[in-house]
């Protein structure tokens, strides 16, 4: 009734079945409140009936995270056609070809264009910014916020998540993670009969009932009427607006540019972007400078090599200070801000020259920028960034920045924590969402490189805010760094463990419960040492109630409660005290202890510790 309108009348199609001889509206499935699936709905149309009504009040599903292009899709119809019938045809569907072809463009376009035909949704999973293939499907499972469940893989949570639901998942930069990204496709898709995949690789997958295509490079043959150069064309008026093809020469110019860089968009893309201060002549008789193995036509893998050597080309003409931020930012995964382009920066920069560089590689397309929320986030195309990471490398000063990467997010706890303990903790959580590819990558770097201090810090607020927000991948990074911590009796040992503990939400009840003894035995030999965010104050004592011992989880709390200094942790284990206590019986002793934390000054300011004060109240 809600979702209608006065005079009209609506009819589920559970009921369209039992009806004769009326006439019926179908207005599409709808999500109604109070029920877990969409079901159609249709309109009873009859003399006396009104037949013109607003949009059903219904609720809101999203659609995905697909975001409309800035950009005009250029020479890919034909394509576009046939990518999108092979995906209405085959579950399937793997975009192969080079670096910088016009995969995942391809692969995005197709999908606006099936998006009616997917209910639930298109979501885009971007790989690039993953490094380890058991990360694989813990990145599909963030972007569609699904939870590991207990006795399951990730892989196989994401895959009984989807069950029934009508989607289509774009995966995108498969090839350096093949066989990790052929294995998750394969346990989705096993799982989830209506889910459909879209991905893009250099190469195929390897899965049975895979429909491969090649994606081709942009047509040269028609001259200066080709796709090709209408691409290059079109980025050239994005750096200079009005910018034209004038006379003959021109036109032939730019013929000659497309037509060596073997019409690979990134390539093209590239030359557009340095119309703003040459010309087009000068373009491409740098070519003949720079680029002499693009001569002749050129197949298969030396494709890659035609790529590079366009993204060298663009790199040699930065000036050496703007050639060395951008080697030094390749190290980010997922983007950065300019706090960290000043960390990795050399020493005798500030932050305004910083700025002036990162200015000037925006400029000349070698990064973009966006804006949110009054923030701007820089970010580098994939294969530039793996250009760059190579230059670094054999320059020989790769690992000192890399240290510098992964101390910069481990110095960011103070930050984050300030923001996390205020009114405006959501921020906090979005910022770690925004930033797990890095902290995923400093923390690996760290842990590798035996930094304890630095891979501990980022284990420890990382697993609390993955935590916070259902996110556990973090959880492991504590897991793993735990026996160095012991070898060198760590301050954060037992936060660590703590940390380590909240295992029993994926059935890991043994380990959760060794782990809780192990930091409830560094704590009583010790005291609580670790007074930040991250020390997971209040959770040490939930595996034990997990594993149906209300009695030790008590026995816990209170131990931690003689040794907490943080007027926080001290609320937050008083909170878990109220529920061991509920959980052992003690419903006055619940009540006392619930009471406490509900008039200090900190729920009051912190929506965490007054969720969990609320929780245990």
């Amino acid at each position: 009734v809600a979702a209608g309108h006065g005079g009209q009348v609506l009819v589920a199609d559970s009921t369209v079945r039992l009806l004769s001889g009326v006439e019926l509206v179908d207005l599409g499935p709808h999500q109604l409140r109070d029920l877990p699936e969409p079901i159609g709905v249709f309109q009873v149309r009859a003399p006396g009936l009104g037949s013109n009504f607003p949009a059903l009040r219904t609720v809101a599903r999203s659609r995905g995270n697909v975001r409309p292009p800035t950009s005009a899709f250029i020479g890919r119809e034909a394509e576009l056609e046939k990518v999108t019938r092979a995906v209405r045809q085959s579950r399937l569907v793997t975009l192969t070809g080079v670096g910088g072809v016009g995969k995942t463009r391809l692969a995005v376009e197709a999908a606006r264009h099936l998006s009616d035909q997917f209910p639930d949704g298109i979501w885009l999973v971007e790989l690039a910014a993953v490094s380890q293939p058991d990360a694989v499907p813990d990145a599909v499972a963030a972007v569609l916020g699904i939870t590991q469940q207990p006795g399951l893989t990730v892989a196989e949570s994401v895959g009984q998540a989807l069950e029934g639901k009508t989607q289509l998942l774009v995966v995108d930069n498969c090839e350096h993670l093949r066989d990790a990204a052929a294995e998750t496709i394969d346990t989705i898709l096993a799982r989830s009969p209506a889910v459909r995949v879209l991905a893009t690789s250099r190469e195929g997958l390897g899965l049975d009932d895979e429909h491969l295509r090649a994606v081709p490079s942009l047509d040269v043959g028609d001259g200066s009427d080709s796709a090709a150069v209408d691409l290059f064309v079109d980025r050239a008026r994005t750096v200079l607006a009005d910018f034209e093809l004038g006379h003959s020469d021109e036109q032939a110019a730019a013929v000659e540019i497309c037509r060596r860089l073997d019409g690979i968009p990134l390539a093209i893309e590239l030359a557009a972007s340095r119309m703003s201060s040459m010309s087009v002549s000068e373009v491409r008789d740098r070519l003949d400078q720079r680029f002499r193995l693009l001569v002749g036509s050129r197949r298969g893998l030396e494709r890659h090599q035609t790529l590079r050597h366009a993204v060298a080309w663009s790199f040699e003409l930065l000036e050496k200070p703007e050639k060395d931020l951008l080697q030094r930012c390749s190290v980010f995964a997922g983007g950065f801000d300019l706090a960290g382009a000043v960390a990795v920066a050399p020493v005798e920069r500030d932050e305004i020259e910083v700025l002036d560089l990162l200015d000037a590689l925006v400029r000349k397309s070698l990064l973009t920028a966006t804006r949110k929320s009054g923030r701007t986030r820089y970010s580098m195309l994939e294969t530039i960034r793996q250009f760059a990471e190579d230059q670094l490398v054999d320059i020989g000063t790769a690992a000192v920045v890399r240290t510098a990467h992964a101390a910069h997010f481990a110095g960011r706890e103070a930050d984050i924590e300030a923001l996390w303990d205020s009114p405006h903790q959501i921020e906090a959580y979005e910022w770690f969402g925004t930033e797990l590819p890095n902290l995923r990558a400093a923390f690996r770097w760290a842990a590798d490189e035996k930094h304890l201090d630095v891979a501990a810090a980022i284990a420890a607020y990382a697993s609390f805010l993955g935590y916070a927000t259902e996110n556990l991948e973090p959880l492991g990074w504590a897991e793993e760094v735990i026996p160095d911590a012991a070898a060198a009796d760590h301050p954060r040992l037992a936060t660590l463990n703590t940390l380590a503990s909240q295992c029993w939400m994926v059935g890991r009840t043994n380990e959760s419960i060794r782990y809780a003894d192990a930091a409830l035995s560094a704590i009583k030999s010790r005291g609580y040492r670790d007074t930040r965010f991250g020390s997971g104050a209040g959770l040490l004592g939930a595996g034990y109630l997990a594993s149906g011992d209300p009695k030790r989880s008590v026995e816990c709390y209170r131990t931690c409660l003689r040794t907490e200094l943080s007027p926080t942790g001290v609320a937050l284990h008083t909170s878990g005290l109220a529920m061991a206590l509920t959980g052992f019986g003690d419903i006055e002793g619940a009540v006392v202890a619930a009471k406490i934390p509900m008039v200090t000054a900190e729920v009051a300011r912190n929506p965490y510790v007054e969720a969990t004060a609320l929780f245990g109240y």
